[in-house]
């Protein structure tokens, strides 16, 4: 699967700019005029060791454990250009175990904390074009994030919304960095 994703976003030749690449396509950013935006929340899971640091000084170590983590990108269409404002949450265990939730309404105690902002570059794009090509919808029995259904990202605009499953470790804010 890895293979395809990226196959997906290099196939289009480099000439093209990013332009023509999103009306080629039938993503959500097709739609994005200058001045609106998307917002890309992501829940997935993965593995941590939890430390903790006494007054003392001394350092525990805990079991590794997985647990779920919630992200929020807003890819932001300005003339020619998207910018992108990257959030985190700290919360692990809630809106994560009904991410369903997050189509409904953004809630103030999952505390989203600005992590950096940045402007989208044509690989950005192509890895936005692809996880929405490589998604699939998801049904009612995809809500709960578990073990069996670990990656999920929901995209919002205005009007429009996709819930998707995502096969595979593709973390949003991971791809999106610059290389």
């Amino acid at each position: 699967m890895r293979i395809l994703f990226f196959l997906f976003t290099g196939f289009i030749s480099l000439a093209q700019n990013t332009d023509s690449l999103i009306q080629a396509s039938n993503s959500l950013l097709k739609k994005l005029k200058s001045g609106d935006s998307l917002v890309y929340y992501q829940c997935h899971v993965e593995s941590f060791a939890q430390q903790l640091i006494t007054a003392s000084g001394q350092t525990l170590t805990g079991n590794t454990n997985n647990s779920s983590i919630t992200e929020k990108l807003i890819v932001k269409k300005v003339g020619d250009s998207y910018f992108v404002s990257h959030y985190s949450s700290p919360l692990t265990i809630c809106p994560n175990r009904k991410f369903s939730g997050l189509k409904v309404k953004e809630r103030a105690y999952w505390e989203f904390k600005l992590e950096k902002q940045f402007t989208l570059n044509e690989r950005g794009i192509r890895t936005l074009l692809a996880i929405e090509k490589i998604g699939k919808e998801a049904n009612e029995y995809d809500f709960v994030i578990s073990k069996y259904n670990q990656n999920q990202v929901i995209i919002l605009g205005q009007s429009k919304f996709k819930q998707l499953g995502i096969e595979g470790n593709y973390v949003l804010s991971k791809l999106l960095q610059e290389k």
